[in-house]
């Protein structure tokens, strides 16, 4: 059984193949894993799984290539749900288990296997997503691409917390945990944002996406590497061992934690000095007056606000007493531009709102009185000066002598009037004598 599963430590005294070690156990240790529970065998069950999701191949690489141009899509629309999509897929999260198992038990031929897999996948990765954004015509900062540009100590909890408890899905086999995993810690949007930087000429959205990954991949793998060594991977491992890997996975990850607490702080700072603008912006406003947009950037050690007031009445030096007022708080350098938009008040709005339901109606008017002597002047039986037009009263008064007309003319405009009366039923369309036409053309507008 030991010789089919690559990576697994020696079981029941049978040397492992596929590992870096041939790791034995004497019959004092396989009595001790009996009285457990003799897991042995699922421990090394376990491991074949990892090492075969460790593996490169065709498959692997289809599925890096899939997600990755799912989440550069999505990055570039700001959809979250498309890029959660691609999370779900995660082809990468089996080479880092693999690091992390590899480094619990020692086994250098897992160890380097996953490496690799996991270089070439991330290669790959940052490959097809620069394609994909350089052949976009939207290469727009989206809010989904900004928030994989500072990362922070909350992702690196967030990436332990997610580590530990895929290596549990792992070996409890709750493939629905996994999912979670993979949402929580992503791989693929960071290096989608790597791709995006290096583009568009943006190296700190670079280095930040690159952070972001860095970070999950190491929190992944060292938790699979503590909760591997926790349940008895790797038992011939010597106490020298257990130091140099505790030691080794904290010097990283604290290491790791010096740009992830500036980022943090920065973040702070920016969180802090957004609520004490908006403090006093609402002491500075009048009543009534309300902030639309606000916007708090932290640029080095200065501060600069961008925004847009409501106001009734403007405000002026608005912008300098509030950067006063900021400097003397924060002791800061401020810059401020607050744009002042004048609010529409009831009144207003209802004038407006009559005025253009007024318009509509002239509007409408117009076009019916177009209409209606189109379908009157049709082939020529009433001549164009003998409709008579008010399209305030709606009326319409046809100059007509039926006499001259003869009876089959004077029917045939009868018909024509009667069907531009049934297409327009709300105006009033009639007959008028030719002798009536210096009074009618008096009040009628044309």
């Amino acid at each position: 059984m030991s010789g089919d599963h690559p990576g697994v430590p020696g079981i029941e005294g049978t040397p492992f193949s596929a590992g870096g070690r041939r790791a034995t156990r004497d019959e004092s240790e396989d009595d001790k894993n009996a009285a457990a529970g003799g897991d042995a065998h699922g421990r090394s069950l376990i491991l074949a799984s990892v090492a075969r999701d460790a593996r490169l191949d065709t498959k692997f690489l289809l599925l890096v290539v899939m997600a990755t141009a799912i989440a550069t899509l999505g990055l570039l629309q700001g959809s979250a749900p498309v890029v959660i999509g691609a999370m779900l897929v995660s082809p990468l999260l089996g080479p880092i288990m693999g690091i992390g198992f590899g480094l619990a038990t020692i086994e250098s031929n897992l160890i380097k296997r996953s490496l690799v897999t996991l270089a070439a996948g991330t290669l790959v990765a940052i490959v097809v997503a620069a394609l994909i954004i350089w052949l976009s015509p939207i290469q727009d900062v989206t809010p989904e691409i900004r928030a994989r540009t500072q990362p922070t100590l909350i992702d690196l909890g967030v990436a332990v917390v997610g580590g530990i408890a895929g290596v549990y899905a792992i070996m409890r086999k709750f493939s629905g945990v996994m999912v979670g995993v993979a949402i929580a810690t992503a791989l693929l949007p960071p290096l989608s944002t790597v791709a995006f930087g290096i583009v568009t000429g943006r190296p700190d959205f670079a280095i930040g996406g690159g952070l972001l990954f860095l970070t999950n991949t190491l929190a992944i793998a060292f938790s699979a590497t503590i909760v591997a060594r926790l349940n008895k991977f790797g038992p011939s491992l010597t106490p020298q061992h257990t130091v140099m890997q505790v030691v080794g996975i904290v010097a990283t990850l604290g290491i790791l934690s010096i740009p992830l607490a500036i980022s943090f702080n920065n973040i702070v700072r920016e969180i802090r000095a957004r609520t004490a603008v908006q403090s006093e912006l609402d002491r500075l406003l009048a009543r009534g007056d309300r902030v639309d947009s606000l916007t708090v950037r932290m640029e080095g050690d200065a501060i600069t606000v961008d925004g847009v007031v409501l106001v009734d009445r403007f405000a002026s030096g608005l912008n300098d007493t509030l950067a006063a007022r900021m400097r003397a708080r924060l002791d800061r350098d401020v810059s401020i531009n607050l744009a002042q938009l004048r609010k529409q008040s009831n009144a207003a709005a209802q004038v407006e709102e009559q005025l253009s339901s007024r318009i509509a109606t002239l509007e409408t008017r117009d076009a019916d009185s177009g209409a209606i002597l189109a379908a009157l002047t049709v082939g020529g039986l009433v001549p164009r000066e003998r409709v008579l037009i008010d399209a305030q009263a709606r009326r319409v008064v046809v100059q007509r002598d039926r006499e001259a007309e003869g009876e089959r003319v004077a029917a045939a405009v009868d018909r024509v009037m009667a069907s531009a009366q049934a297409a327009h039923p709300q105006w009033l369309i009639q007959n008028g004598a030719l002798s009536d036409a210096a009074p009618e053309e008096a009040a009628a507008t044309p």
